[in-house]
Formats: structure tokens, C-alpha cells, sequence
């Protein structure tokens, strides 16, 4: 099983806390996106039901278990492929799950990711288990967008805030996937701190696909409808994929547009274009992360504002 990097202070706190029984039966873990919360409340669940000493292991036939999402008293949770929200349903299911006996462990741990997707149904229908959980359980939702859940829902669990993984954890997370090749300095400041960001962009890197959708980008200009289509085409197909994209295009163009600043190589009318086209793209990008447009009318309209530049 492959080492967990980062957060050192918060996994220490957490695991003390169950020791000593005195951890809260409801956490939210938030923070930036990518960053190893759910890696941290998985490996939580692992103190829980590891027997060894010091735990977890990461090696016994629980921790092996619950890595693998197959312990009985473990539920990892995340909206279902394809699908946008964690509907009620599945809070019901959480409701009777953590009403069983326990099977191999001191309590039921339940980690939903994503947990902001719940919809409004689903967390009123959480509330009281979240409140008083029957017996003894542990229920941690994770999420980079607390401002989805309810205040009601908010208010009975004890927040555990994420930070960026500094610069030197996220080149030895980098360096144990195998792309330490690029962990260059320039790289590293494109990723925030974020493991999961470096991974995607690595991806998006390694695939041409950047270059494409800055290519297409620059067809743009010529405001035919064919450069419109390859816009909307690079732009991705899922809601990860623009996302990805969107994100790191908009930085890329920041770190150029700065670079030519510096260096005096622009003028003041392209450098009021390419900050409107910074603009444009910057709200795309919010809009698509709030509002769940329609993802190629959304970037359509985005190749046209583009286009009028």
C-alpha cells in the first residue's frame, strides 16, 4: 500500500483523539480540492479498525480492507458514476448501516466524499444520525465546498481544515507516482499544493491535450465556426475534464501574460485583450463549478465571447 504524504498534524490529532476517546462522532474535513482529505479520513478508518501497534499498519487484512472499500464496518462513499448528487436513498442506507452491530471493529465509520453533492433531501435526512448516531459511529463528510451543505448540517460536526501540501511533500508524492521528471519549480507553482491537481495536469500535460485547447484558442480569432467547434470539442467532455482544463489554461495564460509584462514584449491593447480573455475564462470556469450548466453550451458561449475579443 503506497505511504500517505502530508497533513502529519491533523492524521496525529485525529488518531490521539480516537485513542483517548475523544474524537467528535461527526467531522468535516474541508479544504482545496486534491489536497489528501478523503486519503485522510480513509486512513482514519483504518486507526478504527486496526488492531496493531502502533496502527494503522497498512498491512493487516483490515487495513488491506478497508483500502479496498470491503470492510463490513467501513462505508466509502462518493457520488455514483455519472451522476452529479448523492440522493436521499443513500443517506437512508447510511442511516441503517450505522444502525448494525459491528462486525470486526469498535464502531461503524462512514466517509462521504464529495459530501457538498448531497442533496438537500439527503442532508435533512442525515441530520439526526449526524446528531446522535445510535450506538457508536464515526461519520466524516468531506467536501471543498462547506458552503453546499446546510448550515443545520455544518453546525453538528466539528470542522477540520486542509491546508496546501507544501512544496516538499508534494515533489515526494510526485517522485512515489513516478513523475518526478516534472516537478520542476514552474510545475509544482501550477498545482497549489495540490496532489490531485499535479496528477491532472500531468495528464493534461502528457496527452498534448493543454496544447490542443491552446491551439484552439488562438483559432479563435479567426471567429469561424469550425474553431468554435474544435473549442468546444478540447474543452472536455465531462465536468472534471473542462474543469481541469479551464484551470489550468487560465494559469498558463496568467504565467505568460506575466512573463510578457516583465520582459516588455506587449503592448497595453494585447494586454487588455488577454486580460479579458483571462476574465472570460475565469467565469466560465466558476459558473460550471456552481451552476451545472449544460457543458457544451457553456463552452460554445465561451469560444464566442472569446472570438469577439
Amino acid at each position: 500500500m503506497m505511504r500517505l504524504i502530508g497533513h502529519e498534524a491533523i492524521r496525529e490529532s485525529m488518531a490521539s483523539r480516537f485513542r483517548e476517546d475523544r474524537l467528535a462522532h461527526a467531522l468535516l474535513f474541508t479544504g482545496p480540492p486534491g489536497v489528501g482529505k478523503c486519503l485522510v479520513a480513509n486512513e482514519l478508518a483504518q486507526v478504527v479498525v486496526c488492531r496493531e501497534d502502533p496502527s494503522p499498519c497498512r498491512k493487516c487484512d483490515r487495513c488491506l480492507r478497508v483500502a479496498a472499500g470491503s470492510h463490513p464496518d467501513v462505508r466509502l462513499l462518493a457520488p455514483a458514476s455519472g451522476k452529479k448528487d448523492i440522493g436521499v436513498e443513500l443517506a437512508r442506507d447510511i442511516k441503517h448501516f450505522v444502525h448494525l452491530a459491528t462486525v470486526d471493529s469498535p464502531c461503524k465509520v462512514v466517509v462521504i466524499d464529495q459530501a457538498s453533492r448531497l442533496t438537500v433531501a439527503a442532508q435533512n435526512a442525515l441530520l439526526k444520525t449526524l446528531e446522535e448516531p445510535p450506538g457508536r459511529a464515526i461519520i466524516i463528510l468531506v467536501t471543498d465546498s462547506p458552503g453546499g451543505l446546510l448550515a443545520t448540517v455544518r453546525s453538528r460536526c466539528q470542522r477540520v481544515g486542509f491546508g496546501p501540501l507544501d512544496d516538499e511533500a508534494l515533489r515526494a508524492i510526485l517522485e512515489d507516482h513516478g513523475v518526478d521528471a516534472i516537478a520542476s519549480d514552474e510545475f509544482v507553482q501550477f498545482t497549489h499544493g495540490s496532489p490531485g491537481r499535479a496528477f491532472e495536469i500531468h495528464k493534461l500535460i502528457d496527452s498534448g491535450e493543454i496544447d490542443r485547447l491552446e491551439s484552439s484558442i488562438a483559432g479563435l480569432q479567426d471567429g469561424g465556426y469550425v474553431s468554435i467547434v474544435k473549442f468546444v470539442d478540447e474543452a472536455g467532455r465531462t465536468e472534471q475534464e473542462m474543469t481541469s482544463r479551464l484551470d489550468f489554461l487560465e494559469e498558463i495564460l496568467q504565467h505568460k501574460l506575466s512573463e510578457s509584462v516583465l520582459a516588455g514584449e506587449i503592448d497595453a491593447d494585447t494586454i487588455d485583450q488577454r486580460l479579458r480573455a483571462l476574465a472570460i475564462i475565469a467565469k466560465s470556469r466558476r459558473l460550471l463549478r456552481r451552476r451545472n450548466p449544460n457543458r457544451p453550451l457553456l463552452a460554445e458561449a465561451t469560444a464566442l465571447k472569446l472570438a469577439s475579443l
